[in-house]
Formats: structure tokens, C-alpha cells, sequence
């Protein structure tokens, strides 16, 4: 199983760092490959991303429907940057994991206590 840190189904937030800092471009887009490697340019369409203050860092963001790697792939009209970044996305992120751990634990302790409490049980026969 892929240690993804993304789940399906959730945002997935983006940021492209321009060339030199870039701030002010303009046609800064994210192209987005789903889990099979295809552009699905009808139920993911191209992302223009909007820039964070002046500061030449770019957001945006998509929610993959699948598990699988994604990709992205990111540049500028105005000023070319091609970038690429692979997301790994699965059933589950580690926060649903560890939350469950935890209701798990809680649950044992419960039980632990209950067994605890009965002291000298009498025998039995099962």
C-alpha cells in the first residue's frame, strides 16, 4: 500500500513558487493528471491560480475522486517555470488513521476496566 499523505475526496491545496520570485504574472496554470496518467480536462479542468499577496508564490487547488498517483503540472504564459509534482493519494490520510487508533484505545481501556473490576470471578464452563 502507497504512503499517501492525501486522501481521495479531500482538497488538496497547491502552491507554485514562480521564477525568481515572479510576482504579478498573469495565466499562472495547473494542469491536472488523475490517477491513470490522462488529463481530464472535462471533470478536472485547468486551475488558474491566484497569487498569494505580491510574493511570486501561486494557489490553487483539486479534489482527486480516485486513489492513485496524481500529477500536476504547473507554468506561466507571461513567464515559463514548468514545474511537476506527483500526489499520492489513498482510502485513508494519517489523521483518520490516528483518530480511529485513538477511539480504538479508548475502547480497550473501557473493556480493561470492566475486566479489571470483576475481582474474583467464579469458574466457568464454556
Amino acid at each position: 500500500m502507497a504512503q499517501g499523505e492525501y486522501k481521495f475526496g479531500e482538497i488538496i491545496d497547491v502552491t507554485y513558487q514562480a521564477a525568481a520570485s515572479t510576482s504579478g504574472l498573469e495565466d499562472v496554470i495547473m494542469e491536472i493528471y488523475d490517477e491513470t496518467g490522462a488529463k481530464d480536462g472535462v471533470d478536472f479542468p485547468d486551475v488558474t491560480m491566484t497569487e498569494i499577496d505580491a510574493t511570486g508564490r501561486y494557489k490553487g487547488s483539486f479534489t482527486p475522486d480516485a486513489e492513485g498517483k496524481w500529477r500536476v503540472m504547473i507554468d506561466s504564459v507571461t513567464k515559463s517555470g514548468k514545474i511537476v509534482k506527483d500526489f499520492d493519494v489513498v482510502a485513508y490520510n494519517i489523521d483518520a488513521v490516528g483518530d480511529a487508533t485513538i477511539v480504538i484505545e479508548g475502547k480497550i481501556d473501557t473493556l480493561d476496566g470492566k475486566i479489571d473490576g470483576l475481582g474474583d470471578a467464579p469458574p466457568m464452563i464454556g
